[in-house]
């Protein structure tokens, strides 16, 4: 009954225009709202309320707390890279923001004493992540602005980045001259055709993309690649009131080996 007094037609309106000041003004972390059939369409859909992305200070500086711990959902990626890491490895971690998991892996497995791991994010975190890298005395860790710089690595992680990048990883995995051995990704996919939303992350707005769970693993076989393991992040959601059959309650974690 409740639900039903919910989706009348003056209640439901009510209902969006309260969630749309909710929206434009909190700083509550992922928030959605909307569905677009483009990147485009929906970066044109972003309030003016904040930043716009994750290239500005206060996003930049927004996960330092999970430099030291970990989610439910890293349990994968450690159980892959305490498996496929070894002296000499090279890790490039695409839209890894300062480093975040760099850090908290480190309590969790035991990394070689040689290896690399290579940060590429947008201008602002990165700045940030070296001036963090320095004030912690790294080593082994570096930060990159060339995004195609997986070129030649043995893994690739993509841990919770693609969602917010128009970018297309198989394309690009077709591109490069020596395809990462590994690739570990983290990612919202749909059993919907692909499509966009807007995510408020609490510092900024950001274009959300959720893509088709099918094409995006059949794109990356076609890429040279073979589906070892899948699993579900259940920690992660994306709620998009007003549009339930496009919300999902779980990430998904895939983890490819080149053929």
């Amino acid at each position: 009954m409740l639900e039903i007094v919910r989706n009348i037609y003056p209640v439901k309106t009510l209902r969006k225009i309260k969630y749309e000041i909710k929206f434009k003004k909190s700083r509550e972390r992922n928030l959605f709202k909307g569905v677009y059939k483009s990147f485009s369409e929906a970066e044109a859909a972003l309030p003016q309320y904040l930043n716009k992305g994750y290239d500005n200070k206060d996003s930049a500086n927004m996960y330092k707390n999970q430099c030291k711990t970990i989610n439910p959902s890293d349990y994968p990626n450690l159980l892959w890279l305490s498996k496929i890491l070894k002296e000499g490895s090279t890790i490039f971690d695409l839209g890894g923001h300062i480093g975040v998991k760099y850090y908290s892996y480190q309590n969790y497995i035991d990394f070689p004493k040689d290896y690399n791991w290579t940060v590429y994010d947008v201008p602002a975190v990165v700045e940030e992540g070296r001036k963090f890298s320095k004030e912690n005395q790294t080593t082994n860790l570096s930060f990159s602005d060339n995004i195609m710089g997986f070129d030649g690595v043995d893994t690739l992680l993509l841990s919770g980045s693609l969602q917010y990048m128009d970018f297309d990883i198989a394309k690009e995995l077709k591109s490069v001259k020596k395809k990462p051995k590994n690739i570990i990704i983290s990612i919202a996919l749909t059993h919907l055709d692909t499509f966009y939303s807007v995510n408020n992350i609490g510092t900024s707005y950001c274009v959300y993309v959720l893509r088709n769970e099918n094409k995006f693993i059949k794109d990356i076989e076609e890429a040279g690649y073979e589906l070892v393991d899948k699993w579900r992040n259940e920690g992660k959601k994306c709620e998009i009131p007003f549009h339930p059959e496009h919300s999902i309650d779980g990430y998904r974690g895939l983890y490819f080996n080149a053929k």
